[in-house]
């Protein structure tokens, strides 16, 4: 594990030690990179997502951190509600260490018996840094509505990148309410 610590920093400092007379270049690298902090440098994992936002249009945010398995439990009995017709958002906030992320993405899906919608989301290619970094939609999407769309609806969350390698998978359940 150590020698791969060292391997990653050696190839970040690789690429930030190219091109320096580039001034375009350097600041791409600057705003990718920043500065290179490891925040768990005990932990091997290179994307660590620790909070799932739902963002509403009116300024409510509910944060809810998807490795407590306590709170997804909770979850199980006592869904995140919505209000009908309701404007809302997904995001995340997570902590990439260690090397580059390249093409981090989330794929959500919710589904009530025979109805089911997936969403694939590219967030993008993030550098490591100490402080938490975060996404959101760009668009409100509009809560279902109708006697039928009300009640429970099963979710799966699932962070993973070009490579394909999963980083988190998760399960919660949302209720549209009247």
């Amino acid at each position: 594990m150590t020698s791969e610590k060292k391997k990653d920093t050696s190839h970040l400092a690789a690429i930030q030690s190219k091109d320096t007379d580039d001034k375009s270049l350097n600041n791409y690298k600057k705003q990718l990179l920043g500065d290179v902090e490891t925040p768990f440098p005990n932990d091997p994992r290179k994307v660590i997502v620790k909070e799932f936002y739902v963002l509403f249009e009116d300024g409510k945010k509910i944060v809810l951190d998807p490795t407590d398995k306590k709170l997804l439990e909770k979850l199980k009995k006592e869904p995140i509600e919505i209000k009908e017709k309701a404007k809302y958002k997904f995001g995340v906030g997570f902590y990439i260490q260690h090397d580059i992320c390249h093409g981090l993405k989330m794929k959500l899906k919710l589904a009530k018996g025979i109805f089911s919608n997936t969403e694939d989301y590219v967030l993008g290619s993030y550098g490591p840094k100490k402080q938490i970094q975060e996404w959101f939609q760009k668009h409100y999407d509009e809560a279902p509505s109708g006697y039928v769309m009300r009640g429970g609806y099963t979710g799966t969350g699932i962070f993973y990148d070009l490579d394909k390698q999963e980083h988190l998978k998760w399960e919660f359940k949302i209720k549209i309410v009247q």
